[in-house]
């Protein structure tokens, strides 16, 4: 059996970093998030008279053209898909069919999957001329993974943007919407371990034939300004060849493991980070290239999932 990197020991530590700045009295919450510094006269977002509504990469146009109390959308630049917490842009070109100068209004309501999470804004334009159009812009997030649907409810017209999870590489950290940071640090895969018993000295242990191990290295770390719970380790799942492994119990040795109990005290103050292995065992042939953690979380506002690949 070709022999991989050898793996020994790998140390887990319990160590103590700044808090990164945050506000507010608790973890970020759902809702749209509207990142927006840019108003218009009397509303939100941001609007420009203009003859053509153009095109924002990475956008779709949504729909025909609709027409309601002399105002018609021309069209509306809108994303198909969005990474969570990342800002996107909601262009809207609405055109004046009326007879007389006059602003768009209209509510604007905001719906994700989370029990609780609809919210409402406003648009509201300035002045346009009869047959001219303005396109009205704005800059929204998103933080948890989720369908959100945009209702502008003077057209009656509904946007549904899918907001997905973050890929990231090895070594890169993620923050969930509650502040804890995730590194899936390295991976290693070897069908041979070394590991010291009780009774002293060290043992090596061989992966059955055909077999082998992956030791995944994590640290999580609270971030938030109070205590929280760190995510369990069978919350990191593996991915490869279609395939979706939970980290193993069956590994004889125990330092450096990335330990944090199912059913204890996983509550750990602002800045405390946990880092450990996590060891998932997984056919002979596979690659590093080949396997994907996968991390998925949640909390009483929405869920969210990040996933780490070479």
């Amino acid at each position: 059996m070709r022999r991989r990197r050898f793996l020994t020991a790998s140390g887990a530590t319990l160590g103590w970093g700044a808090l990164a700045g945050c506000t507010g009295s608790g973890p970020n919450s759902g809702g749209n998030g509207d990142s927006s510094k840019n108003k218009s006269k009397g509303g939100s977002g941001n609007a420009t008279e203009s003859t053509s509504d153009g095109t924002d990469d990475g956008s779709a146009d949504s729909g025909g053209i609709t027409t309601a109390n002399g105002f018609q959308l021309v069209s509306a630049k809108v994303p198909k898909k969005v990474t969570m917490g990342k800002q996107f842009t909601l262009k809207l070109t609405i055109k004046n069919v009326g007879d007389s100068s006059k602003a768009f209004e209209s509510a604007v309501s905001v719906e994700g999957n989370a029990p609780g999470s609809q919210q409402m804004g406003h648009i509201q334009t300035d002045k346009i001329a009869p047959g001219k159009t303005t396109t009205w812009s704005t800059k929204l997030t998103y933080p948890y993974v989720a369908t959100v649907n945009y209702h502008i409810a003077e057209l009656k017209k509904t946007f549904s943007i899918d907001i997905v999870g973050e890929t990231l590489s090895f070594g890169e950290s993620f923050l969930s919407p509650n502040e804890i940071a995730v590194t899936v640090q390295d991976v290693t895969l070897t069908d041979h371990y070394r590991y010291k018993p009780d009774s002293g000295g060290s043992e090596d242990v061989e992966a059955s034939d055909g077999s082998q191990w992956a030791f995944v290295t994590v640290k999580a770390e609270n971030k938030f300004r109070m205590k929280q719970t760190l995510p369990m380790g069978n919350q990191f799942v593996l991915h490869t060849g279609g395939k979706k492994i939970k980290p193993t119990d069956h590994i004889a040795k125990e330092d450096g493991k990335y330990k944090v109990n199912k059913f204890g005290d996983r509550t750990v103050a602002s800045g405390e980070s946990l880092a450990g292995w996590l060891a998932y065992e997984l056919p002979a042939d596979v690659s590093e290239q080949d396997i994907t953690i996968e991390w998925h979380g949640n909390d009483d506002e929405g869920s969210w999932w990040t996933r780490w690949n070479q």
